[in-house]
């Protein structure tokens, strides 16, 4: 039996920050303040939220952003300033109504657009 193979068209953003990035807006409750939450979870969780089709969050290794310095990973370093990328995958019309509504939070981060193919067997 073979299958069929059916594609559309979504889009992908790619959101690069530190993981030390936190919010410091929104509820101010005693522990908020004492633990403000971390910017990509913040997105995760957003997205979930809004019914984005997929989120993750990936770990780099290397790299720098906005004219910063390089940072490595090493066993003993600190990892704090080594950039995450946060990926959302869904309708170019959604991730933009996304990005709009954040516009605040990803003012100063690297987003890239870009449009992708979904494939699903039928």
């Amino acid at each position: 039996m073979q299958s069929k193979l059916k594609t559309r068209a979504l889009g992908k953003i790619k959101i690069y920050l530190e993981p030390t990035h936190k919010l410091r807006h929104g509820e101010r409750s005693l522990f908020r303040k004492l633990f403000p939450k971390s910017a990509y979870l913040h997105i995760i969780s957003d997205a979930k939220k809004e019914g984005i089709l997929k989120a993750s969050v990936y770990q780099t290794h290397s790299g720098y952003s906005n004219q910063g310095p390089v940072q490595l990973f090493s066993a003993e370093g600190d990892h704090s300033k080594l950039t995450l990328c946060v990926e959302l995958i869904d309708t170019r019309e959604k991730l933009e109504a996304f990005f709009l509504k954040h516009t605040e939070l990803l003012r100063s981060k690297v987003v890239i657009y870009k449009e992708v193919e979904f494939w699903e067997a039928q």
